[in-house]
């Protein structure tokens, strides 16, 4: 019977590397993928067939809120997130794992064990052994937190300006109502200019019949008749106003319309 010597038979599969030599090669070609990974700014994983990671790069281990891949290999999305995003987390790998069917594009939360929030767009694959067998996942995930921040506050800024719009709208309305109220308040006073003129009317006529002895009707008469045709001549200038006010009320309108249309 043929002696097996392993030693020859390790430098036939080997070259002349040594175990040791085989260690440093193997250490530093992970060192090389890890470098690579870690520099890659989207989160990148592994899991096994349970869901566990067994690899991560840098920004998957600091979104989950840790300081080293340590802290995270060898577990599940139950040991690092909240419930209920491990749940949806789970029910993806779910779908990966025992179906083969892959996750693309799914837009979800992500909220690390240091409270910050984000927000990705997920991927998973599956991936399979020489038999064809699924025995893991890898996951992608592409932040999109300041494209939901940058539609979060285009929402906020949308809802201030229909509501400054609503507000212009009412500014606008109340401004209308001012010429109708001003309106009022000249007629008033028109009514009382009539008035003031039947007055100094009738005490000219009195001073007229009482002679000599009706001087103090006559300025009284002079008095109020100047008084009447001042409110008349204010009455006039007002109307005159309210016209200004109406014109301008109604290019203010218009421009609005135009403003509203352009948005």
């Amino acid at each position: 019977m043929a002696t097996i010597n392993l030693s020859t038979l390790f430098k036939e599969l080997t070259g002349d590397e040594t175990v040791e030599e085989l260690r440093e090669k193997i250490a530093w070609e992970r060192r090389v993928f890890q470098t690579i990974l870690d520099y890659l700014p989207s989160s990148i994983y592994v899991k096994d067939h349970e869901a566990r990671k067994i690899v991560c790069n840098k920004a998957n281990y600091t979104q989950a809120g840790f300081d080293k891949a340590d802290d995270v290999l060898g577990k599940n999305d139950f040991d690092i997130f909240p419930k209920h995003l491990a749940e949806n987390f789970w029910e993806d790998d779910c779908t990966v794992l025992k179906k083969g069917q892959a996750v693309i594009n799914r837009v979800e939360q992500v909220i690390g064990t240091d409270g910050k929030e984000y927000w990705q767009v997920t991927e998973k694959h599956p991936f399979y052994d020489d038999e064809g067998s699924i025995i893991g996942l890898i996951g992608f995930g592409h932040d999109i937190t300041a494209q939901k921040n940058l539609e979060q506050e285009k929402i906020l800024a949308s809802q201030k300006i229909e509501e400054q719009q609503d507000m212009v709208e009412q500014m606008i309305v109340e401004l209308s109502a001012i010429p109708a109220k001003i309106e009022n308040l000249v007629d008033g006073i028109a009514n009382v200019a009539k008035q003031t003129k039947m007055v100094a009317i009738n005490a000219a006529i009195e001073a007229a019949r009482v002679g000599e002895y009706g001087r103090g009707f006559e300025i009284v008469a002079r008095e109020v008749g100047q008084l009447s045709d001042q409110s008349q001549k204010a009455t006039i200038q007002v109307r005159e106003a309210i016209e200004e006010v109406n014109s301008l009320i109604q290019r203010i309108l218009q421009l609005w319309e135009e403003v509203k249309q352009e948005q």
